[in-house]
Parts: C-alpha cells; structure tokens; sequence
C-alpha cells in the first residue's frame, strides 16, 4: 500500500505494525488511514484495548525455559480468522490466550492454521506466523502482542503525534493524510517533495528569486512557509531529505489555531525518528541509471538506565549524488546526519536532545522557459544555465530539546526548544524568451510581449506565431543569493483531561514564541552571453559583471497563546472550540546600491484566529464532522517587507469543511470524504503600472471536495487511493480586472494518486502506482497573455487575441518489485515514470521545470 492517508478513518496514533515479505516485524508510525499492507492491522490492537496494549522487544524464535517445559498436543485447526483459531488453540492446550486487540480489530487477522504436533509454545508461533504478532508465557497464559523491532512505535491512546491534537484520527475534525516511512522506502522516496506525491489536493511550484527550496500550494494556496519539522516551523529555503522522516503529515484545512500565522490551506508536519528501547542497525544502498548513488544508516543503541529511566542513542546517516534523468547538467549532492539521545524513557518525565545537519551542493534547475502561454519547444534535456556557474550550497543545523512530563493521567506537559541555522548561497540561472512586456492597468492583460535584450521592439514572432525557434534567443537571468536564516523558538504546552459538570473535557493551552532572522545579500549581473531557444551551450565560460543589488537584515519576534477544548457530550458527539492570538512584529535594514540609500521598515501585527468544530459518531465505525477556523497572512510572513507592504495589515483567511470517516469490513476498507471552501478575503495585488505599489483589493477562493480510500483486500491486495478537486477562481480584483474568475497561480482543477501491492508469488511482491496532475496556470493576478497582436513596437502594438497562460495536465507511473535474500537482507528494485512522460513538474510565472524521465533504481535493504 502507498500512504497511510485519508482524512482520517484510523486513529493518527495507530501505530501501525506489519509482518513484511520476507519475515521480519517492519511497522508505521501512521496519522491517518488503515496502512493494510500484510499484517498491518497488528497494530490496531492498541486502539480498542486502551492501555492493555502489548509490545514485545524480543523474538520468540528461542522458547524460554517456561516454555520449553510446557507439552506436546496435537492440533488441528484450520485457516481462517485467527480469533477462531485462538479459541481453537485453548481448547486444544487448557491454556488461556489474551490479547489487547478488541474483537473488531482482532476480527481484521487471519491465520493459515496449525496442523499437526507441537510443543504448546511452537504451535502458537506457528500460529501466528504473517500477523505481526508475537506471544510471551505468563504463568498459565499465553499473552499475545505485537513485536518492537525496527521502525515500531506502540503507544495505547490513539492520539496525534502532535501535542495540540487530543482526539483520535476519526474523531479529529480535519482531513488529515500521512506518508509513513515505509511507503517511502517502497516508493525509494528520498525527498519531501516526492514524498507529497502521495497526498491529494497538493501540487509542486518551482523555486523562487527569494526561495530557492521546497514550494508547494496545498489547496489552491501556497504552502512554502507552511513546512514545520516535530511541530515547528522549519523556515528555511533548501530542498529536504527524508533520511531522518519517520513519517510525514498532511493537515489540510483550518490550522491557524493549531500553528499560527500562515496556514491558509493546511500544513506539512515532518515527523522525526527518535530513539528506541532496543538494539536496530538498518540502512540501504542504492544505484540508479540517473547516476544515483545513496547510502543510509540507521543505528539505534540503548544504553542502560540513567536517572531512574532507559537511555538510547540513536544515528541517521545519509549520503546521496544523483543526476535528473531526461536533464542535462544537474545534479544533487547532499549528505545529512542526524543524532539524537533519550534519557528517561518509560518513566513520567523523558527529555530527547536531537541535531541535524543537512548539507547541500547544487547544480541547480531552473527549467525550460516559457514562450507566449505555453512551455517553449525546447529539448527537455536543455540547460539554459552555465555547468561550471551556476550552484547552490546550504548548510542546515537544527538542534532540539524536547521534555516531556506526565503529572497523571489527567495532566502532561511537553516543551520543546530549538535553534536552527540555514546558510545558503546561491547563483541560478533562470531562462527567459521575451519579458513580460508593458502591462494595460484598465484591462489587467499583457500586451504584445517585449525583448529583454532590447525593449524598445517585440519579440520575435509573426503576430504571436513564433519564428523560426532556433532564431530565437533566450536571456539568461542569473539569480543570485547569499543568505542566512536561523531561528530561536520555544514552545510549552500543557494537555488536561478531566470531567466539568459531569462533562469530560480534554484542553490543550500553549504558548510559543521566539525570534527569526534573515540576511539575504542579492547581486544582479550585467553582461551575461545569452542562449539559442533549441540549442543552449551549457559549457560556455560564466561571464557578466557583478553588482551589488540589496543588503537586508530583518528580525521578526513572535509570540502566539491558544487554547482549545473538546467536550465530549456523551458517547455520540464532540464540541471543539479554539482561539489563539498571536503578536507579530518585524523590524528590516535595508541598504540599496543603485539609491546608496538605508532604509528602516517595521511592522506591528496582532490577531486573533478562530476555530469551532464539531463531531457526530453514529457508530464506532464512523463519525460526520463539520469544521470552521480562521487564519492570517501578515506581509513579512516570509521574512521580507517593502515600503508599500509595510503599511497593509494581514490578509485574512476563513475555511469551512464538512466530512465524514468511515471503516468497513472490520476496518480492512476505509473511506474518507470531505467537501470544503477557503477563502482568502483581501489578497495582496501589486500595481502593473508601479511596482512599488500594493494594495489589499484581490479576493481568492477555493471550492473542492477530495476522497481517499483504503484496503486490504484476499490474497495480500492492498490498495490506496485519493482524489481531489479543486475549483480555484479570482472573485474580486482592483488592478486586473480581467482576471476576475481565472484560476489561481498552480492549482490543478483535480488530482489523483494510487498506489497498489500485491504478493507475486516466489517471495516477489510488486507494487504499481500513478500520479494525475491536471493542467495548472501561471499566475493569479495576470493569467492571460497576448497570442496574436498588430504592430510592429510596445507604442503602437493592438492585442488581438489572449489565451490563459497554463502547462497542460500529465499521468505519471511508477512501479517497485521487491524480493528477500535472507531475513536481514531484500532486494528491490524501482521504475520511476515508466512511460518516459515529458511534463512540467514544476512551473513558475517565470519558468518550468520538467519532470524527470524514466529511471530505475536498485537497492539493497538490510537490518540487523
């Protein structure tokens, strides 16, 4: 299966644990959705049976002394549901079985059966072989649970790993979806970025002037200071590696309340793995024809008790070069560690210290450049920038403290401090054919575009149909950035459950706040040789002279209090409400090279966010809930302010979403089911007629609905899907009024993944999955570009016709077969675009980036 997704029919905090292919015990931290691949449902038997939940650190392959002195019976017990063949077993042995799994969750594991005589002890092993279960023998009782070994996380309260959720998955009022690590060691997913193909209602954007990282809209609004890391905000602008994921999580909709500014569609939490109770070595290897070659290590060592609790350390290691393939010139190179230590575990008061370090080093892409409303005719191997010119480099530190205190079980709190670096330094070169032109303040069209290299005349084409492609020259903008961003932050919460009036109630009452900085120094080049459209030379010598553009500190310090409630009326419905205010206030130095001016800026926002929900759970299966919050978007949410910014107030968001989560077939299919609208109600618009003028006159909204389904079906056939439709649309706009109804900026109408697993046969499982991006535009303030015009320069140019400026939809496949070698040993190997599809992946107003082509990757996996 693909994703522990859906807008949430299994708890957030089932933590999901499989038998894999070739009999080792490999789980999932889930936050959403069933993860039914074989065995999955070990896991679910933390969900009905509260806090008798059993985990097993040990193996039963060696039978204990106990054990070996318990008789021989001989059994006859069929396959089939293993509650049965449990019933089946004490009645052959006289001895007694007990599991933590409730009867519906227990009703979701089947066995092969057991035919023939055995020791007591072996016949119950035999038993359970293909669940992801293990037993231990206590006095006369066999007491059945599941085994800790890699990458298995059990915890009694199904709850979300995040502090400010109280409410398992299918009581949370929100579509939630999670990519668990296995899915990602299935899919030999090593970046964010792909790992969010796996999550509906989310589509991938091109770097920035100002941002060279991940950039994503989830829907319809963007994402890119919306990335947090254990629950907060990880600002920084580099492309991130999983190596240190243990999941990643997709909180869709409302989320002002939960994690302050920003928000408008949702957030991306990435979950980080922490030290375990037990001894793991694990890791892969990996070559691929696109040159890749990667290499990671998982180390995990307890080591005794220290102040009265257990201790671990645990080391993730990350080394990686790969090309793109279909791409000349790029590369990506990136090494990461990640150490972390635990004191205090399986007592009331834990602490983790943790660190990681991202290291990159570049040869970056900026794509293919447009050419009037579509993608240019280039080669989708072409590099427009210069190989031995172009680059990015950055060099992240993140070191956390996290304490963690049980009072009892009605009152803990959490506190997390962290400080974070984010040096980067970056030269990119984005393609340009013809700029975008004068602009009609009364229409909000582009006209004719013109010639960066001489304004004064149209680009070369015959009335918008280009001439002959390789006449046509393209500018090569360099893009240039050196910076630093760090962060200092620090979070409490406390988390209270008790009973008012009679009423249970569970709060969560936090405060955060800190200081975050940034120190970009921007260049601009003059001089740069241009390029052919059809045949760049990549290997022309860099030349240009450089100068200095702008030199920028900013500081922005923040403080944010909320508090949410949720009353439980009973067994059938939930009350949530939530406020948080927050308090903004960002200070900016700027020196300007061409003015030789110094400029101070500042800005003060305070403001509230909202949120009010409810939960009606007509059986224990399923529950309908409706949801309403608030969010802002304060104009230094990026760390930058301008003269005319600095005077608006925050735009303002408010979403509303109505669901339902249901699970069927004992749990074994899930179903999950929102329809929602955000609205952006004063979106920020910058004049075409003056750039240093903007104003709060634009209204966006996003109407759409998405589904997600789940399943472990006969024969191993696990299966997952989501879809997602998003009607996105300029609803009010003072400067382009033309636009008024056009789609926003790199929102696809629909999206759909898919993702499918199944046992081959010969040890061999194979898995077989798609990605559907629907057709996105360019940008939300001026969609439409001139296609045919009369005249012959700007002055005189009359726009006769105008098309919206759009890449056009693609499908995407990809497949894995896997296959063990011995049962710490598996090979695998993964077909990445298997139909060598030419798409846009990423596009930008400015720019495109194209998907990769086909490539396959070998792996070997291995534990210890």
């Amino acid at each position: 299966m693909n994703v522990a997704s859906v807008t949430g029919v299994t708890p957030v905090h089932d933590r999901l644990a499989r038998f894999d292919r070739f009999g080792a015990a490999e789980g999932v931290s889930s936050l959403g959705g069933r993860t039914f691949l074989a065995g999955a449902l070990a896991a679910c038997a933390m969900v009905g049976g509260g806090r008798d939940g059993l985990a097993f650190g040990q193996s039963n392959a060696a039978p204990t002394a106990a054990e070996s002195n318990l008789p021989t019976v001989s059994f006859a017990i069929p396959a089939g549901p293993l509650d049965q063949a449990l019933k089946g077993y004490e009645a052959a042995t006289g001895l007694k079985v007990k599991t933590g799994i409730s009867g519906d969750k227990l009703a979701g594991f089947t066995t092969a059966g057991l035919t023939g005589t055995y020791p007591e002890a072996e016949g119950l092993r035999v038993l359970l072989v293909g669940t992801g279960l293990q037993y231990r023998l206590d006095g006369k009782t066999m007491v059945v649970g599941m085994q800790a070994r890699e990458d298995v996380t059990v915890q009694a309260d199904a709850t979300m790993p995040l502090g400010q959720f109280t409410e398992a998955l299918k009581d949370t009022p929100q579509s939630v979806t999670v990519v668990p690590q296995f899915i990602m060691k299935e899919q030999a997913i090593t970046t964010l970025r792909d790992s969010l193909r796996n999550v509906p209602g989310i589509s991938l954007a091109a770097g920035e002037a100002g941002a060279q990282g991940d950039n994503l809209t989830i829907r319809g609004f963007t994402a890119r200071n919306d990335i947090f890391l254990d629950g907060i905000r990880d600002f920084g602008s580099y492309y991130r590696d999983s190596f240190n994921y243990e999941q990643v999580e997709v909180l869709e909709g409302p989320a002002g309340i939960e994690f302050g500014r920003g928000s408008t569609g949702g957030v991306i939490n990435q979950e980080s793995k922490r030290p375990l109770d037990h001894k793991l070595v694990s890791g892969a290897v990996q070559l691929g024809t696109n040159l890749t070659r990667r290499v990671t290590v998982d180390v995990n060592q307890p080591v005794g008790e220290i102040g009265g609790g257990g201790a671990a350390f645990r080391m993730n290691i990350m080394g990686d070069e790969a090309n793109v393939a279909g791409r000349d010139v790029v590369e990506n190179r990136r090494f990461g560690v990640a150490p972390s230590l635990s004191f205090g575990m399986g007592t009331k008061s834990r602490a983790t210290l943790s660190y990681v370090h991202q290291g990159e080093n570049d040869i970056p892409d900026y794509g293919i450049p447009w050419l009037l409303d579509g993608p240019s005719p280039a080669k989708r191997s072409a590099y427009y920038g210069f190989r031995h010119g172009n680059f990015i480099n950055t060099h992240d530190d993140i070191l956390t403290l996290r304490l963690d205190h049980d009072v009892n079980e009605h009152a803990s709190f959490r506190s997390i401090t962290r400080f974070a670096n984010y040096p980067r330094n970056a030269q990119i070169t984005e393609p340009q054919v013809c700029s975008n032109g004068a602009i009609s303040p009364t229409t909000g069209l582009l006209l004719a575009p013109t010639n960066v290299l001489n304004s004064a005349q149209l680009c070369p084409y015959n009335n918008g149909a280009p001439s002959d492609p390789s006449t046509i020259l393209v500018n090569r903008n360099q893009i240039t950035v050196a910076s630093v961003e760090n962060d200092l932050w620090q979070q409490d919460e406390a988390l209270l459950h008790f009973r008012f009036l009679n009423i249970a109630q569970a709060v969560v009452v936090g405060v955060e706040g800190g200081r975050e900085m940034s120190n970009p120094t921007r260049f601009t080049f003059t001089g740069v040789p241009t390029a052919t459209l059809l045949n760049p030379n990549e290997d022309l010598p860099f030349a240009g002279t450089k100068t200095l553009s702008t030199r920028t500190h900013l500081a922005a310090d923040s403080a944010g209090l909320f508090f949410v409630d949720t009353v439980h009326l009973g067994r059938y419905i939930d009350l949530t409400g939530g406020i948080r205010y927050d308090y903004f206030y960002t200070q900016q130095r700027q020196y300007t090279a061409s003015t030789q001016l110094n400029t101070f800026l500042y800005r003060i926002d305070k403001k509230p966010s909202y949120r009010a929900a409810f939960v009606v759970k007509p059986t224990a299966s399923g529950s309908v809930y409706f949801d309403y919050g608030t969010s802002f978007n304060p104009s230094a949410e990026a760390l930058s302010l301008s003269v005319s910014t600095t005077v608006l107030p925050p735009e303002e968001n408010e979403t509303y979403e109505l669901g339902s989560k249901w699970g069927f077939l004992h749990d074994r299919l899930s179903l999950a089911a929102a329809i929602f609208q955000t609205t952006k109600n004063n979106a920020k618009e910058t004049s075409p007629a003056n750039s240093t003028i903007t104003v709060l006159a634009g209204n966006q909204r996003v109407r759409g609905g998405q589904v997600s389904v789940t399943g472990r079906l006969a024969n191993q056939f696990d299966f997952i899907a989501g879809y997602a439709y998003l009607n996105s649309e300029v609803i009010a706009s003072q400067f382009y009024p033309n636009a008024i109804g056009a789609p926003l900026a790199n929102v696809p109408k629909q999206t759909f993944n898919v993702w499918l697993n199944r046992a081959l046969g010969l040890r061999f499982t194979g898995g077989l999955g798609g990605n559907y991006v629907a057709s996105r535009s360019a940008s939300s303030t001026i969609p439409y570009v001139a296609t045919a015009w009369t005249g012959t320069t700007p002055a005189n140019a009359v726009v006769t016709a105008t098309r919206l400026k759009q890449v056009p939809g693609y499908w995407a496949f990809n497949g894995v077969v896997q296959r063990p070698i011995t049962e710490r040993i598996s090979l695998q190997a993964n077909i990445n675009n298997i139909l060598n599809r030419s798409f846009i992946d990423e596009p930008h107003p400015s720019h495109l980036v194209p998907g990769e082509g086909r490539n396959a990757l070998f792996g070997l996996n291995y534990k210890f």
